[in-house]
């Protein structure tokens, strides 16, 4: 199973729509995962558009939104399980620690709210982070995820191609 893995858009705030590089490679997944800050519903409906979707209702998200997606979500997928979390919940706090107590019994703990990539498995979990294809902020590069599951899990940051 290829899973491509977005967080924190905020469309139309900081572009007018999802990069073509980005759309792309989403055409070529199985699920996406957004783990939050869409900002607008239309943009959820996008992604929609081209494969099913996972996703949680993020700090900056429309009121309508979050009204309509959960805070955090647990499923099974090629026999993992996976947890999405926004991750503004956690202010202030040491946020992998929190999200490892929050869920005590995933594999993969997909999260946002940084627009900072992380890619690392700590004891028998994977903590994944895309950062974001749309606003960088301090980061380097506009970027994405994937991950792949098949007999065992490949976790990989995608950098996007800055358009001009």
């Amino acid at each position: 199973m290829r899973i491509g893995v977005i967080s924190d858009t905020h469309l139309p705030n900081t572009d007018q729509d999802f990069p073509e590089e980005l759309i792309a490679e989403l055409r070529k997944v199985d699920l996406i995962i957004h783990a939050g800050d869409h900002c607008e519903e239309r943009y959820l409906n996008k992604l929609k558009s081209i494969a099913e979707v996972k996703t949680v209702a993020g700090n900056r998200d429309s009121y309508p939104l979050q009204k309509k997606l959960k805070d955090k979500l647990t499923f099974e997928a090629a026999g993992q399980k996976i947890s999405v979390i926004h991750g503004h919940q956690f202010r202030g706090k040491n946020i992998l620690q929190g999200l490892n107590y929050t869920f005590v019994d995933s594999d993969i703990i997909v999260f946002g709210h940084t627009h900072r990539p992380f890619n690392e498995r700590l004891s028998d979990k994977l903590f994944f982070n895309p950062g974001s294809p749309t606003d960088k902020r301090l980061e380097k590069n506009y970027t994405f995820g994937i991950i792949e599951i098949e007999e065992e899990i490949k976790a990989e940051i995608k950098i996007l191609k800055e358009e001009s």
